[in-house]
């Protein structure tokens, strides 16, 4: 049987599930009602996500009817509600063998939980904002995570970089071929210089780059070694990233694994506190940073975010300077694809995805008057978009979603604008 557990962070690979479970629970449903409910969420989330008609309802159909798939989601977001102090404590499942004695089981809110159960169905806003302030409380990894990004008053950074170098195949070789320890030599390099620079958020000496990264490759590599697997090339690039990520953060003040990180950047995304990217502009690096402040913990939390229509009047402003500054070749004409642009400006400004585009569907609008820009945006695809980014997608009058990945912008001159309606000229191809 399962108990709470400590302060860690639950794998909740989506912050709605807090909201699913809880008012699941509010509605006197059952494990295993809570545990489909979970599911649906989770198909509706993987529906939301596909651009190219890979979902598949009938596998999500088999998940939802199979009592032993998403149990520990199930028991996750249970324990993490005990740990708020939203319901009562009770034993739950240890994993999917015994989820058969709970089907049945009921829970049961607290006040506290009861209270907040009521406001997600009438403000969701504002109940998420509550849970901010829970978490910090519950959570001290949550509040370091917050701070070492620049989103807590006393933050010394507005943001966290994390070098990485990338993989050379000239130098690193393929395939059959992979040089693993030029590789980690060279990417223990990069980062001791990077570490030993202002502007990362964090500083350590060379000594610690070193002891870290390679104690950290030499230790999963001899694990899999005792496990007779092998460490492919891409795991043993993931490693060396893993690796380097512990370091930033133990240096930052926040010391916690590669998989909460991960946990952690997806949920101050969704809540709108703080965004990441691998491609904005500068070195190669995985940058984190705030996109807004929060003060206090419990429910004495206050949150101020970067979003709104002058935030994205003040990026559309910019939006001209940015793309020059991406177009070093000032080729006329060329198209950048979105993730590009969008990871440039959002950390310009330090705001985040949604505003990006959010501010790209004001200007088509005419919302902010006349930029003296043009937009033009294409269905074409330059490269692969890499997975953790996504194209600019818009919906239509008739319901449907368009998926633009590449964008150009072009300034008129004085003449063109005399003449031109108010807002960004624009094409849809």
């Amino acid at each position: 049987m399962s108990g709470v557990g400590g302060a860690g962070i639950p794998r909740l690979q989506d912050l709605s599930y807090v909201e699913v479970a809880a008012t699941q629970v509010a509605a006197g449903q059952r494990f295993e009602q809570i545990r489909r409910a979970l599911v649906t969420r989770a198909a509706e989330l993987a529906h939301l996500s596909d651009l190219d008609g890979s979902f598949d309802e009938h596998r999500w159909e088999m998940i939802r009817n199979d009592p032993q798939k998403y149990v520990h989601n199930t028991v996750d977001v249970l324990k993490e509600l005990m740990r708020l102090g939203w319901i009562e404590r009770t034993i739950l499942p240890s994993g999917p063998g015994s989820a058969y004695a709970h089907a049945d089981t009921t829970y049961s809110l607290t006040d506290a939980g009861n209270e907040w159960a009521k406001l997600v169905s009438i403000d969701r806003r504002a109940a998420y904002n509550a849970l901010v302030g829970d978490l910090i409380a519950a959570h001290p990894h949550f509040e370091g995570f917050l701070r070492a990004l620049g989103a807590r008053p006393d933050s010394t950074s507005t943001h966290l970089t994390i070098p990485i170098m990338r993989f050379d195949p000239a130098r690193h070789g393929q395939y059959d071929n992979f040089r693993a320890e030029t590789f980690l030599d060279d990417f223990i390099d990069y980062a001791a210089n990077a570490a030993q620079g202002p502007g990362l958020g964090w500083r350590a000496s060379s000594t610690d780059v070193e002891q870290a990264i390679r104690g950290y490759v030499t230790r999963i590599q001899a694990r899999a070694m005792a496990r007779q697997k092998t460490v492919t090339r891409k795991q043993y690039l993931n490693t060396c990233e893993e690796a380097v990520t512990r370091l930033a953060f133990t240096a930052a003040g926040c010391p916690l694994d590669y998989v909460t990180h991960e946990l952690l950047r997806r949920w101050t995304r969704f809540l709108g506190l703080a965004t990441f990217s691998y491609y904005a502009p500068g070195p190669p690096a995985l940058r984190l940073w705030a996109t807004g402040t929060v003060t206090g913990r419990g429910g004495q939390t206050t949150i101020e975010r970067r979003v709104g229509p002058d935030v994205r009047h003040q990026l559309l402003t910019e939006l001209w300077g940015i793309w020059q500054a991406e177009r070093s070749d000032g080729a006329a004409g060329m198209y950048l694809p979105v993730w590009q642009l969008r990871a440039a400006a959002c950390w310009r400004l330090r705001i985040n995805d949604d505003e990006f585009d959010q501010a790209i569907v004001d200007a088509l609008a005419g919302t902010h008057g006349d930029l003296g820009i043009e937009i033009h945006l294409d269905q074409a695809s330059m490269r692969a978009t890499p997975g953790s980014t996504r194209p600019l997608v818009l919906p239509t009058t008739s319901g449907l979603r368009r998926v633009f990945n590449v964008i150009n912008i072009a300034q008129r001159s004085p003449r063109d604008q005399a003449g031109a309606p108010a807002g960004a000229d624009t094409t849809w191809p």
